[in-house]
């Protein structure tokens, strides 16, 4: 071959051009602005296994959850605590506020959710031994409930940075023409599993008990809660392992276009639907969390419930949500989201002031026909999330707008169990009638958070469901 260079060289001196090789040229093909039809497939599959391992792990670490309540009931909690328990993983929440900037400085969401919710779900080996520690040495109780509330919080913290990457991960994965009838379909499955672990768990917890002079007679023995953290921490690994698998796109945002929090912050307030509906649900939630904590601690404490009727009052709810899953799917394709959280808002209104009217005596019926109209929920939820989606932009920049939306609700949130807490803690002992009830101090909360969330309709405006551009 370097006899032909050679020849095109002469003919070159010959024709009075210069000498020079060549140079060489690369087509760079662009990366991918969107995933391939089989990479979607693949990561939808995925998604819907990493989903229903967490929803084994869920069933037993949820903020506010049963377990968790009553396994601070053991150690000690008292009502200002348990509001704590639901208010510090929400605090925590306000960390997601960095996420685009985490996002940007670390390789993109995959890897952002990957190595957050990873080490967060890696958290709940410690807090075996919390529970280890709690049943063989009581009389570190305080020392035991300290440690938990903190695993607890770093845990909620690290899965908010980690949610919020894979809120806007999941808008690449899932297109916006499928995204009602999918996640319909993938909540009914991650439904279904956390409806059987639930179950089982409250078997587990009512099966493994111990003797003590209180109302029921019995408590759960400490070492089932060891069980059921070691359990939970397994579908936690297991879960991550699988979220490894789902695609991302190749291309990530540089780090010199890296908005600010200002910036993200500005942004997101000059949307105006995102605005109007960032103020209204910001005011739903905190009416609604005012009582998160206590529902659990009142069918315990008050009403006297096994853990068995806890979760089959629970799951007959949520089972009941699953079935009509498709239903709302379509409703919402047919209605959109801002007319399914008008009605399903008001609807829980009533829901919650019913439950002050719930008193000792036979409560079993009452709480079930209550539970069975949690299929209303279902529908709120999942138009909740999916306007939330609706409403940003589409691409990998949305995170931002995602992370200040969801920090600042659950940020707010977080003031409503820590307010509730320290109300209940003034008004322990009081007792007054409401038509004919004589009502003690969590029926009086339960009161109270209607009449917010009622307020807080005032600032539905209705909100459009396309994308509006920033």
């Amino acid at each position: 071959m370097p006899i032909f260079i050679e020849r095109e060289k002469k003919t070159r001196r010959k024709t009075g051009q210069a000498v020079q090789d060549k140079p060489v040229t690369y087509e760079v093909t662009p990366a991918p602005t969107e995933l391939s039809h089989a990479e979607m497939q693949d990561g939808q599959k995925h998604m819907i296994w990493e989903g229903a391992y967490w929803s084994i792990m869920n069933s037993v670490v949820v903020p506010g959850g049963i377990v968790l309540t009553a396994f601070a009931l053991y150690m000690g909690a008292d009502v200002f605590i348990i509001g704590l328990l639901t208010a510090l993983p929400l605090l925590a929440a306000i960390l997601q506020l960095w996420t685009p900037q985490i996002v940007n400085a670390f390789g993109g969401r995959k890897t952002v959710a990957v190595n957050t919710i990873g080490p967060a779900r890696l958290l709940l080996i410690p807090m075996v031994g919390v529970a280890l520690g709690a049943w063989l040495l009581p009389e570190l109780a305080g020392m035991w409930l300290i440690m938990f509330l903190l695993l607890l919080t770093a845990h909620s913290g690290l899965t908010a940075i980690g949610g919020t990457a894979w809120l806007s991960w999941a808008t690449t994965v899932v297109p916006l023409e499928r995204r009602a009838v999918y996640f319909a379909w993938r909540n009914t499955v991650i439904g279904l599993v956390g409806l059987v672990a639930a179950l089982l768990t409250g078997f587990f917890l009512d099966w493994w008990t111990e003797p003590v002079a209180s109302g029921t007679g019995h408590r759960t023995n400490p070492g089932a809660y060891v069980v059921l953290f070691v359990i939970a921490a397994a579908a936690g690994i297991w879960s991550t392992r699988i979220l490894r698998r789902i695609p991302d796109l190749a291309n990530q945002p540089k780090a010199a276009n890296r908005p600010s929090f200002r910036d993200t912050f500005n942004s997101t307030w000059q949307m105006q639907e995102l605005r109007r509906y960032l103020i209204f649900r910001s005011a739903w939630l905190f009416a609604a969390g005012i009582v998160v904590p206590y529902f659990a601690v009142y069918m315990l404490n008050n009403l006297k419930l096994s853990f068995t009727e806890l979760f089959f009052l629970q799951n007959v709810g949520a089972l009941a949500g699953l079935l009509v899953f498709p239903m709302w799917g379509r409703l919402m394709d047919k209605f959109g989201c801002t007319r399914i959280i008008f009605w399903t808002s008001w609807f829980k209104v009533f829901y919650i002031v019913l439950w002050a009217f719930i008193v000792p005596g036979d409560p079993f019926w009452p709480l079930l026909l209550l539970h069975l109209t949690l299929v209303i929920d279902s529908g709120l939820n999942m138009a909740s999330g999916n306007l939330l989606i609706n409403l940003v932009p589409p691409g990998t920049q949305n995170v931002g707008y995602i992370s200040i939306f969801i920090a600042i609700t659950s940020l707010i949130s977080a003031i409503g169990p820590f307010m509730a807490g320290i109300l209940i803690g003034w008004i322990a002992t009081t007792s007054l009638p409401v038509l004919g009830v004589s009502m003690g101090a969590i029926q009086l909360i339960f009161i109270l958070s209607g009449v917010l969330r009622a307020l807080s309709m005032l600032f539905f405006r209705g909100f459009s469901d396309k994308v509006k551009a920033s």
